[in-house]
């Protein structure tokens, strides 16, 4: 936002009139700032930036299975153990998915393919793979579907504000099951 004001500040002194009498009677006053460019700025997290609310849900979504995924992304996938209990993500494990996931589109099928294939580690820049399927690859469509539901909810909005959503997952979480791969002291 800085650079955009210093460069619409020095274009308004170029294209001023040079007359002194001209510049004592022009008021030069920045364009207000876009709601984007204000939008996280002093919040304690990306997710805070996000809407309050959930945009339409895509063809053949509903908040019953959105649930569903919550729960499964929290018990038989294991997705808590590398994205944390509330999915801000882990060190050197896996991404926060709360952040508004710009890639993702309307439609949720690229989630359920990517949970359904996995990420190899070369490309989930953390010293571990996403593995297809869930943590003991054992998910059914049905069931990654369901978790790309929830994936795509958390991703569309602050929180979990549906029917059966909650405010935090981590008393659901075992004591030090979420705390990512990355150690206090580099090894060397």
């Amino acid at each position: 936002m800085r650079t955009a004001a210093s460069l619409w500040v020095v274009a308004v002194l170029v294209m001023a009139p040079v007359g002194a009498a001209a510049q004592a009677t022009k008021v030069i006053t920045p364009p207000p700032p876009s709601p984007a460019d204000t939008a996280t700025r002093g919040l304690a997290s990306n997710e805070e930036g996000q809407p309050p609310k959930l945009p339409p849900l895509p063809s053949g979504m509903t908040v019953d299975l959105i649930v569903t995924g919550d729960s499964l992304f929290h018990t038989k996938g294991q997705c808590f153990a590398c994205h944390g209990a509330d999915a801000g993500g882990l060190p050197d494990a896996g991404s926060a998915l709360t952040q508004g996931l710009n890639f993702v589109p309307l439609e949720w099928g690229p989630i359920d393919a990517l949970i359904a294939g996995g990420i190899p580690e070369a490309i989930t820049r953390s010293a571990i793979r996403m593995p297809p399927k869930g943590g003991k690859s054992d998910l059914s469509p049905a069931e990654t579907r369901a978790i790309a539901a929830y994936v795509w909810a958390i991703s569309q909005t602050r929180g979990e504000p549906w029917p059966g959503g909650h405010v935090t997952h981590v008393a659901l979480i075992p004591p030090g099951s979420a705390g990512g791969t990355a150690s206090a002291t580099p090894a060397r």
